[in-house]
């Protein structure tokens, strides 16, 4: 064979190769659109995400000028620090409700479903699933089937109420900015500060996120360990920190981390991690 037909047949062959990862790529994007358009009857109503919305960004505007207000006034620590602001923990009862009879639906129609994760100005807004294994819903959808992007699941070894000390979640960062993709772009601390508060519904009630570290760590990291103390967790989290802000807490309280594949290293994982607060009707 010729050097120009070699050359022919390689071609023909790369085109092939691009073609068929094309096709792949547009079908899975197919598949994941039909998935997203058959949840819409279970999520939280647009009026509800709406209003998620206006409350969210009056907790940071509020939060903001607070901490403005206390940085100019308030007498610095030794370490620099100025007071830790809490948001309010009441959401109006139609709200609330509505968001806990969302889940209902969701979790009598496919069990394995526990929650509906939303952040608001992000990309996530998702069923939150969990079975008996960290594998399942790494490739497939909230009603079973066969998803490359796959869910949102809770760490099969925390308890499905999200009762542990330390619950954990992951899903993809996908390229087409699905899932957990946005995930990543609280290492920047400008973006950190205006996405610091998530939503976490469940069949029984509705908490607040409140987010305090984006970090950085290996997928067998002691982040993942949820055996372990809070007083050792906790301090952990911020040694391996791109952005944090300051906690207070206590041994009974609760927090979730948000964790996805990240390319700063080999095996990189970004954690987005905060604490719950139950929510009040009011």
């Amino acid at each position: 064979m010729t050097k120009r037909g070699k050359l022919c047949i390689l071609a023909a062959v790369s085109a092939a190769l691009l073609l068929g990862g094309a096709l792949i790529y547009f079908h899975d994007d197919m598949t994941q659109k039909h998935i997203e358009d058959s949840v819409i009857k279970y999520k939280p109503t647009l009026a509800v995400r709406n209003e998620l919305d206006k409350i969210t960004s009056d907790m940071i505007t509020e939060t903001a000028a607070l901490k403005d207000t206390n940085s100019e006034s308030a007498t610095e620590t030794e370490a620099g620090e100025i007071p830790v602001i809490s948001a309010s923990d009441t959401l109006p009862d139609n709200v609330r409700q509505s968001l806990i009879d969302s889940v209902q639906a969701l979790h009598s129609a496919y069990p394995d479903c526990i929650g509906w994760l939303y952040i608001p100005d992000t990309s996530i807004d998702e069923p939150v699933m969990r079975c008996n294994d960290n594998d399942y819903y790494l490739n497939h959808a909230f009603e079973g089937s066969s998803l490359q992007a796959g869910s949102v699941f809770l760490d099969c070894r925390c308890e499905g109420r999200f009762m542990n000390p330390i619950n954990i979640l992951y899903s993809h960062n996908m390229r087409n900015g699905s899932m957990f993709a946005d995930i990543p772009k609280y290492s920047e601390e400008s973006y950190f500060e205006a996405h610091k508060y998530g939503w976490l519904a469940t069949p029984e009630t509705v908490y607040r996120i409140d987010f305090f570290s984006c970090a950085k760590a290996g997928w067998k990291d002691l982040l993942y360990d949820g055996g372990t103390l809070l007083s050792e967790w906790i301090p952990h989290i911020f040694d391996c920190s791109a952005v944090s802000r300051e906690i207070t807490y206590s041994d009974e309280d609760r927090f979730i981390s948000l964790s996805t594949c990240s390319y700063e290293f080999q095996n990189a994982r970004t954690i987005l991690t905060g604490k719950l607060t139950e929510t009040n009707g009011g």
